[in-house]
């Protein structure tokens, strides 16, 4: 037998104290009867007691056993009994719990450093104890991912513990995503579909604010945090190279006042423990401001950003990324004319050149720093120009028109100005080279070998061929770029710049620094077809999805994630707390609040009405059938009068 309000024992219990009190009541106004006596005999022997005859009999049973059979009915409705097996008497409840990144805020007019994610798990407990013992119901966290908590559970001390047990994560709430998940965990769960109770300030993202879908929730109730506090935070601190200095790096730092009023702030930036500068600010509500920055270093360190004053929520007022050594790459010239390469090496800051003549070469060579001391480097690249030694360089070498029988690879025949002048595209050398009427002087046709690549060539045979692996790479010029009108090309720095880039490319990248918070991160890819990798601090890959221009992925946590897309190297520290745009307007008909008392929380009316209402009914028709019987005396059937006059009934 089901009882849904009552255990059986206490059920059981109360029907045998109703039924035990009213049958007392029935045999006890049935033993009472009526006397009639003479009027002057009743003054003058009122002290003696009439006797009586007490009959240990109920003289209406019926009316007793409409009486009980009310009462019944009246506590099967109290007790909400349903046919046994009945499944439709239990109900499946979700209860989503805010998680987001904002939930670690202070409460408004909170005590004891109250947070917000306090307050919510303060009301999940309160809707948890209104939910019916026998009800089953799963906890999930919500915030960028909606995470189950528990199973279906009844037991609330697993429940119970799994809602104090959650703390703020650090995404941003995806409403829709969460109640989607929660309807369709709800409708697979096996039993009827009860509510689902929202606990959380509510607040998403300005894209999910305008592009919202949501799942019909017949029964969505929404218990409310009040976060109706001041805060400033920073939404995004970045950095890159100066376009004119290498040895700058641009700041930009972004913002954002959630409040209601606008807000004063101040802004400051320390690198390596030393002040770069101050920037104040007055921040209109629910806008943004941007604060500019310039830092000169080549060195690693460490870049702090942080706001003032200190707010309500303290995990956006600090942001620190890391930023990279300016590294340089050492390069080695052997030649007899360095006047020709000196201009195209040392235009750029990122390449330490040092010039030899050939006559000093060493195959082991190293180099000093420029000012002839320091410790002595292994080059990067050694350059070769119009030289051949015997010996290889122990180094990524640059063969620019070396003699025949003394490059690295066969000469086929030497040309004068050569027609047909072509370059292989989609290759990191040739990159931007598509001039076909370079004045070429002489030429060497190369002989390379079958796993050696052909990156230019004319007529006759190739011209340009690389090969190598990671750790060492040759590149064989069978011209020289820097003679006669070809100095002047402009593919001829081009195709040193290219040559360096591809011995060194962690060198020449454009590296952006920037922390921003985590969750779903875009990042602009540059233009061309180049291999685009997401990865983390270990080396592990994230997956992602590239668009034309701009590449997305997701990072549920803090973490640091480099994308390096040809050239071009974005890291991101996601340290920031993923922030809000908007707030979530629940639909019409929403439940509000923690359920009341006498609140249908999880269940239509079932049976209990119509047990109350027959119940009832048995009662009244018992009353108005038995009610009259109950004034008359006992011998009133006596005769048609009643009493004669002149008497007096007395007591017995």
């Amino acid at each position: 037998m089901g009882f849904l309000n009552l255990t059986a024992g206490q059920f059981f219990a109360l029907l045998g104290a109703v039924t035990a009190v009213t049958v007392a009541l029935y045999m006890l106004d049935r033993a009472r009867r009526r006397q009639v006596v003479a009027t002057l005999r009743f003054w003058t022997e009122a002290a003696n007691a009439a006797p009586v005859t007490r009959r240990r009999r109920i003289r209406q049973p019926l009316s007793l056993a409409m009486q009980l059979i009310g009462m019944l009915f009246l506590l099967l409705a109290v007790a909400e009994w349903q046919w046994p097996g009945q499944t439709a008497a239990r109900r499946d409840h979700v209860l989503v719990l805010d998680t987001s990144a904002w939930m670690g805020a202070a409460a408004p007019h909170g005590n004891n450093n109250e947070t917000l994610m306090d307050v919510a798990r303060r009301s999940a407990l309160a809707w948890l104890r209104a939910v019916p013992a026998d009800d089953r119901v799963v906890v999930i966290r919500a915030d960028g991912l909606a995470t189950p908590a528990t199973a279906w559970e009844t037991d609330r001390r697993v429940l119970a513990r799994a809602i104090l047990e959650s703390q703020p994560g650090a995404t941003l709430l995806n409403i829709s995503q969460s109640l989607g998940f929660a309807r369709r965990l709800q409708l697979a769960g096996g039993g009827a579909p009860g509510e689902i109770a929202y606990a959380g300030p509510a607040r998403i993202g300005a894209r999910e604010a305008n592009n919202l879908v949501l799942p019909r929730i017949p029964a969505l109730r929404v218990v409310a945090v009040d976060d109706d506090v001041d805060n400033c935070g920073l939404r995004v601190v970045g950095a890159r190279r100066s376009a004119v200095d290498p040895g700058v790096w641009d700041v930009l730092v972004r913002v954002r006042n959630y409040s209601t009023r606008d807000l004063p702030v101040t802004v400051t930036l320390n690198f390596g423990n030393t002040p770069q500068g101050t920037r104040p600010l007055v921040i209109r509500a629910g806008e943004d401001r941007e604060a500019a920055f310039a830092v000169r270093t080549k060195a690693a360190g460490l870049l702090e950003v942080r706001i003032y004053p200190k707010d309500a929520f303290a995990a956006d007022n600090y942001a620190s990324l890391e930023l990279p050594e300016v590294r340089s790459m050492p390069v080695l010239v052997y030649s007899d004319q360095p006047a020709l390469i000196r201009p195209a090496l040392l235009s750029d800051p990122r390449i330490d050149a040092e010039f030899r003549p050939v006559s000093q070469y060493s195959a082991s060579a190293r180099m000093t720093g420029a000012d002839g001391a320091g410790e002595a480097r292994r080059p990067a690249l050694v350059v070769l120009h119009r030289f051949g030694p015997e010996q290889a360089p122990d180094a990524s070498a640059l063969w620019i028109d070396a003699p025949a029988g003394r490059a690295p690879m066969q000469v086929k025949e030497r040309l004068s100005q050569p027609e047909g002048l072509f370059w292989v595209p989609d290759q990191p050398l040739t990159a931007g080279l598509r001039a076909r009427d370079m004045q070429l002087g002489q030429v060497s046709v190369l002989v390379p070998a079958a796993k050696d690549a052909i990156l230019a060539g004319v007529k006759a045979g190739p011209i340009l061929v690389a090969r190598g692996d990671s750790e060492r790479r040759t590149i064989v010029l069978g011209f020289d770029p820097f003679e006669g009108a070809l100095r002047f090309e402009l593919a001829t720095p081009l195709l040193i710049a290219n040559a360096l880039r591809w011995i060194s490319p962690d060198v020449f990248r454009d590296v952006d620094v920037a922390t921003q918070a985590a969750g779903v991160v875009e990042s602009a890819l540059p233009p061309g077809r180049a291999k685009v990798e997401v990865l983390t601090d270990t080396g592990a890959a994230l997956p992602f999805a590239a668009r034309e221009n701009s590449v997305s992925f997701f990072a549920g946590e803090a973490a640091r994630v480099r994308v390096v897309a040809g050239n071009s190297e974005r890291v991101y520290s996601l340290t920031l707390p993923e922030m809000w745009d908007a707030r979530w307007q629940p639909p019409g008909g929403t439940r509000r609040g923690i359920p009341a008392v006498s609140e249908a929380l999880r269940r239509g009316p079932g049976l209990w009405p119509w047990l109350a209402l027959l119940g009832a009914a048995l009662l009244v028709a018992e009353w108005l059938i038995f009610a009259r019987f109950r004034s008359l005396p006992a011998d009133a059937k006596s005769g048609p009068f009643g009493a004669a006059s002149g008497t007096k009934e007395k007591a017995a």
